[in-house]
């Protein structure tokens, strides 16, 4: 039998290639017929994109993107450039002005994209959302993380904004050690300790650990969100938490993350952590986890179901993974992280008319259905694709042909935002899809945004390269006994004798109440 391969439509990667496709558009505004008139029915309206791909670039000429042109009636021209250096080309396009019509941004930020805003050369798309339904039911949270200044200068591409901290237990050593799911610190200490110590995988031999996780490129407070939630990804060393006063303080300074370091200080010295640490990339620890070496992670709920428990059974046929919420604070309280629920903005060229900007906005709604997404990043059904559980229609199984196919096409679209993405698997009974959306359900209802998201702060640009650097040195250091608490806090302290710091709160807080008077 030929083999078919489970996709979670729209969300799929493979290692990135160049790809050759149509250009561009021309510096010049080009001339749209009104798209409501009679003539733009008979001429098919030309939207020339630049986008990212993963993996090997998909021709504009297959059946979906036909499909969906003549659906639209219109004339989709995508020019794609691989992910690994796709900065590098936008940055190459903005310098010479032959800016397509639309283009995926991934940081409005970098200094040239957030001065060609400045300068109008994008649309403002905020009085046209409304005109949209399917846009419209975008989350509010998603659009208010992408906006510059109050203003969206492009459609989000959708992603869900919880999911993703989970943490996965090998159920059968628990069983095996009698042990409950840890609820606390305390637990989870416990737990970490029986793992190392007390042979869970019944070889004899002391070779497993209790927790694994990594430390390069960047810890990004993965470890410390635990006592006080993710930081953020515009000021990603900093993150802010909203007081009652209704300023912003960060969280870099506060006492709950240097509590978190000295956690993770004590797993360490005791052995419980997987002692690659600083060394350890981002997926390696889940490599560990497959390979029986150790026996909790944080990682997306529905993790388990991609692959890891078929790998793990492998080797040991009772392996079972469960995600479980991740274990309280010292405080007693859940830290979650909302995520900005998107990747990127789709931006629209101001040298596009208004007419031609609408027949954009139009493929933007049609592509952020539930049809439409399916249709771009899976193709058409009973010829590209089954859906096997009715009950989940995004969980899509490619045909042997459809396979061959990239995923690149569905980078360009805002897709639909599905918030159980990261708890659903088709794979899974009924029962367990139902148990890990109702894990995510719990944690949506706690998780918080980090209020500094979508904020420009101009000061922690000019000092991010050198800050971010000697914070995360210094981070992985404590965690590793490198370095003692003390030292994090003489140079957090340094930090806040620079003027910089303060400029830096100043400016983030001087936009969340430019946010909030909108």
């Amino acid at each position: 039998m030929k083999q078919r391969i489970w996709k979670m439509a729209g969300l799929s990667a493979a290692a990135a290639s160049l790809a050759i496709a149509a250009g561009c558009s021309s510096s010049q505004p080009e001339k749209v017929t009104d798209v409501k008139s009679p003539a733009a029915v008979s001429t098919p309206v030309e939207i020339s994109i630049l986008s990212p791909t993963y993996g090997e670039s998909t021709p504009n000429d297959i059946d979906r993107i036909k499909k969906l042109n003549e659906k639209l009636n219109i004339k989709v021209n995508v020019t794609f450039a691989p992910a690994n250096n796709y900065q590098d080309k936008l940055n190459v396009v903005l310098a010479s002005g032959d800016i397509p019509d639309v283009t995926v941004v991934w940081d409005t930020n970098i200094t040239g994209w957030a001065k060609a805003i400045q300068q109008g050369a994008f649309w403002d798309l905020t009085p046209f959302i409304k005109d949209y339904p399917s846009l419209s039911q975008i989350p509010q949270s998603v659009y208010d993380v992408t906006s510059v200044n109050g203003k969206l200068y492009g459609i989000p591409r959708a992603r869900p904004t919880d999911g993703h901290e989970s943490l996965l237990i090998r159920k059968d050593w628990l069983d095996k050690l009698g042990l409950q799911p840890p609820k606390t610190t305390d637990d989870f200490t416990k737990v970490m300790e029986a793992f190392t110590k007390n042979d869970p995988d019944g070889n004899g031999k002391a070779d497993t650990y209790g927790f694994a996780s990594f430390g390069s490129p960047s810890p990004a407070y993965y470890l410390t969100s635990m006592f006080n939630g993710m930081a953020g990804q515009n000021v990603p060393m900093f993150g802010f938490t909203e007081e009652t006063s209704g300023q912003l303080s960060p969280k870099l300074s506060s006492k709950s993350t240097a509590e978190g370091l000295a956690y993770w200080q004590q797993q360490f010295k005791a052995g419980y952590f997987a002692p690659d640490y600083p060394i350890m990339k981002t997926a390696q620890p889940l490599e560990m986890f497959i390979a029986n070496k150790v026996g909790m992670v944080f990682s997306n709920i529905n993790e388990p179901g991609i692959k890891w428990q078929d790998e793990l059974r492998k080797t040991d046929p009772k392996a079972t993974v469960v995600a479980y919420e991740i274990p309280t604070a010292p405080d007693g309280k859940h830290y979650y992280e909302k995520s900005s629920g998107s990747f990127g903005i789709l931006m629209v060229n101001k040298k596009v008319p208004e007419a031609k900007l609408k027949k954009i906005m139009e493929l933007f709604d049609y592509t952020s259905t539930q049809e439409g997404h399916l249709l771009v990043t899976g193709g058409i059904e009973g010829v590209d694709y089954t859906t096997p559980n009715p009950k989940l229609p995004l969980l899509i199984k490619l045909s042997e042909a459809a396979t061959k196919l990239s995923s690149s096409h569905s980078q360009w679209i805002p897709q639909y935002f599905n918030k159980y993405a990261r708890a659903q698997i088709g794979a899974w009974s009924d029962e367990q899809n139902t148990a890990a959306m109702a894990l995510l359900d719990s944690i949506e209802k706690q998780s918080v945004i980090d209020p500094s998201l979508g904020i420009v702060s101009p000061s922690w640009n000019d000092k991010s390269a050198d800050w971010s650097k000697k914070i995360n040195d210094m981070y992985v250091n404590v965690i590793i006994g490198k370095n003692s608490i003390e030292d994090w806090d003489k140079l957090i302290k340094g930090f806040q004798a620079d003027p910089a710091w303060e400029k830096i709160v100043n400016e983030v807080n001087d936009g969340y109440k430019q946010r909030k008077s909108k």
